[in-house]
């Protein structure tokens, strides 16, 4: 009988769907208490504490399931360390949830727990022989058509330097701006067709790989009609005197964003200015929230909450994430972040900032030279031992998956 690790975060019957199908279910939980900091330090510690939950126990298999996305790639990467034959049981209320599907760790037709009892028994697949480039980019593509924001490539990128799969950043630059969302998590269409369909309705750009119940395109159903919608694109955009670069989620048929600056030290910060009220025309630029800043990505879910209740539809540039509901421009993962002296942190309040999204320039008419004197932005985080501080000191950019360098 295959001992089958289960690592679960919201699902409670797995452990008996793993006994019905002839498996011995070993519950793996997690501490409650994380490091404070955003989704990116928290992949970390999830994937490194599942890791010595899994080390001490005699395991044939893993069963994995999670809801938030920063829950369920701590446990890929944790299952790619291992290599131990893995399923994933589906969750699917957010865009990172298509990503097990896509690579092949999602059964579209099977039982997940009969699945990784088979597995197990079989021997493999294993994860590090189905997370290649190819998946990746079954993933990549996947995530985007259905409204995966820059969260969702930060993870994938994390996901595949724990693979080993060069180039990753690379290939994220070509295909998420050629990728438009046409569906979403919550809509009525992904509700009725779900990940197969959507799978299905990428067409011949989707690869026919392995997975762990065979190959995917022949797990796939016939591809549906898409849904009468147009999504959010993402665009790249760049400073071509400084090097910077920036993620912009756009929803809508804007081509320019201008604006002037108003600069906040936190998310806090940010939210509070806007229940005060913004000046019409202002950008705000909400700093330290980036990998070693934040430190891990914090995603601004207090200013988004601060729009929601004053009814507004704000642009905002920060080296953090945007909070992934996209209502005109978001800008995230301003790179290089301002605690490793990035120009956003040479940014101040009146500044004027024009962004290009048609040619992907940034614009600023400040002189370089005034740039160039001014003081850089200093992080607030205190000196300390503790796994977050660790994190800071040596995290990787955003787009090379924010992880420990």
């Amino acid at each position: 009988m295959p001992r089958i690790g289960v690592l679960s975060a919201g699902v409670t019957d797995l452990p008996d769907r793993i006994r019905g199908a002839g498996g011995e279910s070993v519950p793996l939980g997690l501490p409650s208490g994380r490091p404070i900091g955003g989704v990116a330090l928290a992949r970390e510690w999830v994937a490194d504490v599942a890791q010595i939950s899994c080390a001490s126990e005699d395991l044939d298999g893993l069963l994995l399931s999670a809801e938030e996305p920063e829950d369920l790639a701590g446990f890929l990467i944790c299952a790619l360390r291992l290599n131990l034959p893995v399923v994933v049981a589906p969750v699917g209320s957010t865009a990172f949830g298509v990503v097990p599907h896509a690579l092949g760790l999602s059964p579209l037709q099977a039982d997940a727990a009969e699945a990784v009892v088979a597995t197990a028994r079989s021997g493999g697949p294993r994860p590090g022989q189905l997370v290649e480039s190819f998946s990746l980019a079954n993933a990549l593509r996947a995530g985007c058509a259905l409204d995966g924001g820059p969260e969702l490539l930060v993870h994938l990128s994390a996901i595949a330097r724990e693979a080993g799969v060069a180039g990753f950043p690379q290939m994220i630059r070509v295909l998420a701006p050629e990728t438009q969302a046409f569906t979403a998590p919550a809509t009525a269409w992904y509700a009725k067709h779900g990940a197969g369909g959507l799978l299905a309705s990428l067409g011949e750009t989707l690869n026919d790989t392995r997975t762990v119940t065979g190959r995917l395109k022949e797990e796939l159903p016939e591809a549906p009609p898409e849904p009468d919608r147009t999504g959010s694109r993402l665009v790249f955009v760049e400073g071509r005197a400084s090097g910077v670069e920036a993620l912009c989620r756009v929803e809508g048929s804007e081509t320019e964003v201008a604006g002037t600056c108003r600069v906040f030290g936190s998310d806090e910060e940010a939210a509070r200015a806007v229940e005060k009220g913004l000046d019409e025309g202002t950008l705000p630029v909400v700093l330290g929230c980036g990998p070693r800043g934040g430190p891990g990505l914090v995603k601004l879910e207090l200013f988004r909450e601060a729009l929601d209740d004053a009814s507004l539809a704000e642009v905002v540039l920060t080296d953090g994430l945007a909070p992934g509901r996209a209502r005109g421009v978001e800008m995230s993962l301003f790179t290089p972040e301002a605690s490793t002296g990035g120009v956003i942190g040479l940014l101040r309040d009146g500044d004027t900032l024009r962004i290009d999204l048609l040619e992907g320039r940034i614009r600023t008419g400040v002189k370089a030279a005034e740039l160039e004197a001014r003081d850089p932005y200093e992080s607030p985080r205190p000196a300390g031992a503790g796994y977050a501080t660790r994190y800071a000191r040596s995290a990787l950019p955003a787009l090379d998956g924010a992880g420990f360098g």
